[in-house]
């Protein structure tokens, strides 16, 4: 590559990162106000040409992964530095590295648009392949995100045992902050999925929750038997 093509490629780097600064905080409200519209705008970008994909926003799944990011140093702030170092002494020894942290965290909460997705396509009976995979998971990538930005922030809370809050005059430990975070937050991503599948799939609104609900709760179950597998490896 000569001198000129390197740096262009350093200018577009530069400026899709420093663009982030707008285009992130915009995705994020966009996604936790208007899921659906944002859901639905995910499935159109896709029929552009590439390089016109996502100009008003950022890439579905590099939003995802920004948010786990962000929710990492969250979490940590929460915990403070003592927890996070014995965290980090008590992970699997691939896991602390931060970049391979971060990687595996992604991966865990991708695994929910992963399987929504997989269920979508299969109640509509459509053949599950690499092209008809992207567009719902995608979709469910934008709103996976603050779903686990709020769950990283329920867990850090929950998890934390040495450290008392002051809320309304009276005292109390993570427990009590972490669980309704964790608790509202199923309850809107539920929701959001149940009427997801009510449109895409046409069936009724009880039908619709059954499908949501088992899905989330399949979701549940693998992360939750990954992190027990990977725990048992240290």
């Amino acid at each position: 590559m000569d001198f000129m093509g390197l740096l262009r490629s350093v200018e577009d780097i530069l400026f899709e990162i420093v663009s982030w600064l707008y285009f992130y905080p915009r995705t994020f409200l966009l996604s936790l106000f208007r899921p659906a519209q944002m859901m639905a705008y995910a499935d159109d970008e896709l029929d552009d040409r590439p390089q016109q994909r996502y100009e008003s926003t950022i890439n579905p799944p590099v939003f995802l992964m920004i948010t786990i990011a962000m929710a990492s140093t969250v979490s940590d702030f929460i915990l403070g530095p003592e927890a996070v170092a014995q965290a980090i002494k008590d992970s699997p020894e691939f896991l602390r590295d931060w970049k391979n942290d971060l990687m595996f965290t992604a991966f865990i909460f991708s695994i929910y648009p992963l399987l929504l997705s997989i269920d979508l396509l299969r109640h509509q009976r459509i053949g599950i392949d690499r092209a008809s995979l992207r567009p719902p998971f995608y979709s469910q990538c934008f709103v996976a995100a603050p779903f686990g930005l709020a769950n990283y922030v329920a867990l850090a809370f929950m998890s934390d045992e040495t450290y008392e809050y002051e809320i309304m005059g009276g005292t109390y430990d993570g427990l009590y902050i972490g669980f309704p975070i964790f608790l509202l937050t199923l309850i809107w991503y539920t929701v959001l999925q149940t009427r997801w599948f009510r449109r895409e799939l046409g069936t009724s609104l009880l039908k619709s929750g059954w499908i949501a609900a088992f899905a989330i709760f399949k979701g549940f179950f693998v992360t939750s038997s990954i992190l027990v597998l990977i725990q048992g490896t240290r």
